[in-house]
């Protein structure tokens, strides 16, 4: 689902909150070899933390997380006035997907994804031409 209302994000700095250490571990280095500087959280309440502290271009966030939910940092950075593009990717239900604020949300990606099709889609986002690596 591309769910992009926006022109393309200079995506220089991202924010990936994962709990699945080896989902963040693959989502971290596809996005560094694009050239994006990549800080990450391991559950809600380190997201938040992190958003409160930090200057990023784009959010990469699961829903179902510990301490925190990705609904709960959404919620967060609305409450913030933050504008950085948040990419969704997690397995929840489409109903789930559902509830989530479209106003932040920019994409989502469902779990299991492609690992070319995660990398478009971050280089649509980002507004520069996919990598060959």
């Amino acid at each position: 689902m591309n769910l992009m209302t926006a022109g393309p994000a200079d995506c220089r700095r991202a924010l990936v909150v994962e709990d699945d250490p080896a989902i963040r571990k693959l989502v971290e280095k596809l996005l560094s070899r694009r050239g994006i500087i990549i800080d990450s959280a391991h559950d809600g309440r380190e997201a938040i933390a992190k958003l409160d502290g930090g200057d990023y271009s784009i959010v990469v966030l699961d829903l179902m997380m510990p301490e925190a939910n990705g609904y709960e940092v959404i919620s967060h950075m609305k409450s913030k006035r933050l504008t950085m593009p948040v990419v969704v990717v997690s397995a929840v239900s489409q109903q789930a997907l559902a509830n989530l604020d479209f106003d932040v949300v920019k994409m989502v990606i469902s779990k299991p994804f492609d690992v070319h099709d995660f990398t478009e889609k971050i280089a649509a986002l980002c507004g520069s031409p996919p990598s060959q690596a």
